[in-house]
């Protein structure tokens, strides 16, 4: 793989550009027998075995069995009836027996039938913009995850590096106290030092396992089934200014999904209307009279009468609703932008201390420590001021992990409130 090779990635889209196998602070969670996992690999598992997305799929069936539901006409009635039964005198027994076949059916006035298919088709619209958007954090959480495991992933270099830094040292002394240059003492303090990186590996290395679990069950495994997960934290995408991502608010699916639910309610006040008008019930049958055996046809109309309109309460509520949605939409709208302008700053802020890391502070400390590490074998340095220059080189270099893995989070919770790249160009995946 080329060393210049930069993939563009982006899951909702998460545009973490990624350096593979370049220069720089690169992940190898060690797995040497499967490939290496990159972002957008993860992103296209996670959409066809993410357990959270499988279990919601049903939504929509359950939607469209509503819709199905709601335009079902009501079945007609055949009911039997008998008069004039166990009487007394001439009603006596069966004398005077008259049996009644009657055939009836509810028609519904109102287009209730279609306004309750409205409602549901209104319904299923919102269920699709639900998905979409428990699709966008689904997608938000493996970016998360996998950043995660990357940076868990340095920070176990890091902590190698320092270790095998520490052994070198304790090399180094070793030899000085077999020249008689320094005391034994010293040659504790080293191996004291080593001990301790030694710790610091072993918390990262379970550290970094316990991250690859947790992506791999975002990802729909039981057990991590990927190999190296792999990408440069330091490499950091261009950002557009505040202003230019909060006017991107208003195409988010947050944002669009209250569109849909204000016509949901709209749907909703006019079933709430079409039923005001009372449905009425046709019936038509025969009559047999036991004493002429003679048979006659019967019909009826029940009209219930609009003494009070038993829907009042349900037209109040339904435009209510509205005019809460639209209250709701407005704070919604100022949240958003609250939101955003604060995880822009720290995005900001991520940036500028990692850069500053980068550019001026880890070279000065790595001079440091290369000077210091000359000196002590010169005898022009003590040991505690190489083991202070090898702390504070790994310390630097893990605020870098941590400055570099933050802005890429910020980045990822940015794109999860647009609903889209940054840059705004990639189409939503």
């Amino acid at each position: 793989m080329s060393d210049n090779k930069y993939i563009s990635i982006r899951s909702i889209g998460v545009s973490i550009t990624l350096l593979i196998g370049g220069p720089g602070m690169t992940s190898y969670a060690e797995t040497p027998s499967n490939d290496p996992l990159t972002l957008s690999q993860a992103v296209a598992t996670a959409l066809l075995k993410s357990p959270s997305l499988q279990s919601y799929a049903f939504e929509p069936r359950i939607a469209e069995a509503r819709i199905l539901q709601s335009g079902i006409r009501p079945n007609p009635e055949l009911s039997i009836g008998v008069e004039n039964i166990l009487g007394t005198g001439e009603f006596s027994g069966i004398k005077g027996l008259e049996t009644t076949l009657q055939l009836s059916r509810v028609i519904e006035l109102g287009g209730s039938r279609s306004s309750r298919v409205e409602v549901a088709q209104r319904e299923r619209n919102l269920v699709d913009a639900d998905y979409e958007i428990k699709r966008l954090e689904v997608l938000s959480e493996v970016a998360r995850r996998f950043t995660e495991t990357v940076a868990g992933g340095e920070r176990r270099s890091a902590a190698r590096r320092a270790r095998e830094s520490a052994e070198r040292t304790v090399e180094a002394v070793r030899k000085r106290v077999e020249a008689a240059v320094v005391s034994p003492i010293e040659l504790n303090k080293a191996r004291t030092a080593l001990a301790l990186q030694k710790i610091k590996e072993e918390h990262a290395e379970h550290e970094l396992a316990s991250r690859r679990q947790s992506l791999a069950a975002i990802l729909g495994s039981l057990d991590p089934q990927f190999g190296p997960v792999v990408a440069n934290l330091l490499v950091l995408p261009a950002m557009g200014d505040f202003e230019t991502l909060a006017a991107r608010l208003e195409r988010s699916p947050t944002l669009a999904r209250f569109s849909l639910e204000e016509r949901w309610r709209e749907a909703q006040e006019s079933l709430a209307l079409s039923l005001r008008r009372s449905n009425i019930r046709l019936s038509a049958g025969l009559r047999r009279v036991e004493t002429s055996d003679d048979f006659g046809f019967v019909a009826g109309v029940a009209i219930p009468l609009s003494v009070r309109n038993q829907q009042e309460g349900n037209i109040r509520e339904a435009r209510e609703r509205r005019d809460q949605l639209a209250a709701t939409v407005e704070a919604m709208r100022f949240e958003l932008r609250a939101t955003l302008f604060e995880v822009y700053q720290e995005m900001n802020h991520a940036r500028t201390a990692s850069d500053i890391l980068k550019r001026e502070i880890i070279p000065e400390a790595e001079e440091t420590l290369a000077l210091t590490d000359e000196g002590y074998r010169a005898g022009r340095f003590s040991l505690l001021e190489l083991l202070d220059a090898q702390k504070s080189l790994a310390e630097l270099q893990e605020q870098s992990v941590a400055n570099a893995a933050a802005f890429h989070l910020y980045v990822i919770e940015i794109e999860r409130l647009l609903g889209a790249s940054v840059d705004g160009d990639a189409p939503r995946s």
